[in-house]
């Protein structure tokens, strides 16, 4: 008796769940009426027959005739309005009269079929017959239905798949009849139904609830033991099952969707509360991560508009899925060989498509994805200035290669910021106790490599752009000059603490290096190009101020008096032969323009 009354709660509540479910469905096909009757493919006939059909559906007198009506096709060319957030107010306002019905016979049902019970006037297996049998119904009337009327189609079929779960379900839980598996294959055959009759008359949305309707069906069949290889194998099939129906009908949105329902049954192993079974589960990871992988990139070749939302989930909720997986349950001595081998699947896959379509957004998805595979492999192997060394290289390689690959250069421009993450790293570099000893170190190294790569960037694209004429010239070359400014900043560093390494003096090693900045403002400050020659004196005139700032404020009074009047001297010399340097360029110019 105790057991009733809990499947009776139960069985309402998941009831309520599912009516919700499949009557929202109502609004998406009241949508496609709209733009059939805009578009002049029905008459407004048609549509009002169908519209009073369906209100004929809870009332007792319909208002036209069944035989008077003209179906209305689906078309798979329209697409369905998406909007997850709309107002529930105005889901409950539409047709309320007939969901209102629904939900009160479904309440009456359930406490007939209740008090049936309690009487024992249908015994366990006659309960169990019973409701497969309703469901069984069910999923008849909604085949039939839906050929001429979507929304009531959609509703019945949903309504009867989830009849016949819950029919297993107690049949599992109450009487302990049928094995998992075969409670399993029943639920999963009226799903498959539900799927089939998505695919064929074109409801995406009634493919959503198929699979959503899949995905409870492990938890329904009560089964005493833990199998986890078999539910990885049946969510599989699932995904198979999806893959197909995106393959037939284009309906990318299956493959986000599918890896959300796979993400949920792996949580339990990734946060490490079950590890039975977790190397061959793995590779289980590794199909899902190839059959979404492919899905996605059929179907971004196929697809004749680009879906950059659907893309760009899939691929990082793809890379997030498989990178968890391996750091969580492959051997440590594997895990960076992994990531390495799945970002070469990734980027190849990714430019594969670049080639064959021509489309960025799966392209910049997946090389994203690679970039970040490659990042984890890297610090799953190597750490401290190593890892500061090798993330430089990839970065400034993944620029490149992403130049020679698309020959854009604001691309390869904007893919330099990867270089803010070993610049963070480099920070450790900068204030290393082994620079009062020594000079040549793992950090020397770092601050070099960096210099060198930012300024070797900024050289190559400034190059260039100035070969060719390209639209946002200037935004394009005040990147690139940027790289150039923040290498000269690390050489600078790099100078810096090389020369007070190198002389326990600190005095003389101050003079030396504002010697070195003064003579490159000079020459910076008196530069005379063609193009872009005043950003290069700007340059040299604020590196120039930097060195006169330091020497009137701090070196002033931190310097020993023969130091300061050395650096003093020297400094000003420097400056004041800038005199004869400005007359000479002045007499140059001044012929010039005589002749």
């Amino acid at each position: 008796m105790i057991h009733l009354y809990h499947m009776d709660g139960i069985a309402f509540i998941i009831s309520f769940v599912l009516l919700l479910m499949v009557l929202s469905l109502k609004k998406r096909v009241q949508h496609l009426q709209n733009l059939i009757v805009s578009r002049g493919i029905a008459s407004q006939k048609e549509v009002l027959g169908s519209a009073l059909s369906a209100e004929g559906f809870a009332s007792t007198t319909p208002q036209i005739s069944e035989q008077a009506e003209q179906p209305l096709t689906p078309r798979s060319d329209i697409p369905e309005k998406q909007n997850p957030f709309e107002a529930f107010a105005e889901w409950a306002r539409e047709d309320w009269l007939m969901k209102l019905g629904a939900l009160l016979l479904l309440i009456g049902f359930g406490w007939l079929v209740r008090y049936a019970f309690l009487n024992n006037w249908i015994g366990p297996a006659g309960r169990i017959t019973l409701g497969v049998a309703a469901g069984v119904v069910f999923l008849i009337v909604g085949w039939w239905r839906i050929q001429r009327f979507i929304n009531q189609g959609s509703v019945f079929l949903a309504l009867g798949s989830g009849v016949v779960l819950l029919s297993i379900f107690a049949a599992r839980f109450l009487y302990d009849f049928f094995t998992p598996l075969s409670a399993m294959a029943i639920m999963f055959l009226s799903v498959v139904f539900v799927a089939l009759a998505s695919v064929k008359f074109q409801v995406r949305s009634l493919s959503l609830v198929s699979l959503a309707l899949a995905g409870v069906v492990p938890i329904l069949t009560h089964s005493p033991t833990s199998d986890y290889i078999g539910l990885f194998t049946y969510l599989l099939v699932v995904v198979v099952g999806a893959t197909w129906i995106v393959a037939l009908t284009g309906w990318r949105v299956l493959t986000p969707a599918s890896l959300v329902l796979v993400t949920i049954y792996s949580m339990q192993h990734l946060i490490g509360f079950v590890t039975t079974d977790k190397d061959v589960l793995l590779l289980f990871a590794y199909a899902f991560t190839g059959v979404f992988f492919l899905t996605n990139v059929i179907g971004s070749v196929r697809s004749s508009k680009e879906d950059p939302l659907t893309d760009a989930l899939t691929a990082g909720g793809v890379g997030l899925f498989l990178l968890v997986w391996i750091m969580q349950t492959a051997p440590s001595e594997w895990q960076s060989l992994l990531l390495v081998s799945w970002m070469i699947v990734f980027s190849m896959g990714a430019f594969l498509v670049f080639r064959a379509t021509q489309k960025r957004v799966p392209f910049f998805a997946y090389a994203a994805v690679s970039i970040a595979l490659l990042a984890a492999a890297t610090a799953a192997e190597l750490d401290g200035p190593m890892l500061t060394i090798a993330y430089t290289l990839e970065s400034a390689c993944i620029s490149l290669v992403l130049y020679a690959a698309l020959r854009d250069v604001k691309i390869a421009l904007m893919s330099t910021f990867l270089l803010a993450a070993p610049a963070a790293l480099s920070i450790e570099s900068f204030m290393a106790r082994v620079w009062r000893t020594h000079i040549l170190h793992d950090h020397f190294f770092v601050l070099l490599l960096f210099a060198g790569v930012l300024l070797g960037l900024g050289l190559f694209f400034t190059a260039h752009l100035r070969k060719k004429e390209l639209p946002g010239g200037n935004e394009l070359y005040a990147m690139s000059s940027a790289l150039l400014i923040a290498g000269s900043f690390y050489a600078y560093a790099l100078l810096w603490l090389s020369l007070h390494a190198a002389f326990q003096n600190d005095d003389m090693a101050v003079m030396l290096s504002l010697a070195v900045y003064t003579i490159i403002g000079i020459l910076c400050y008196f530069y005379r190009g063609e193009e872009h020659g005043k950003y290069v004196q700007g340059y040299g005139g604020v590196l120039l101020g930097f060195v006169v700032g330091r020497l009137l404020i701090v070196d002033v009074w931190n310097m020993a008096l023969t130091g300061r009047i050395i650096t003093f001297f020297l400094i000003g010399i420097l400056l004041m032969s800038t005199a004869f340097l400005w007359k000479k360029q002045s007499n140059d110019t001044t012929f010039i323009s005589h002749n």
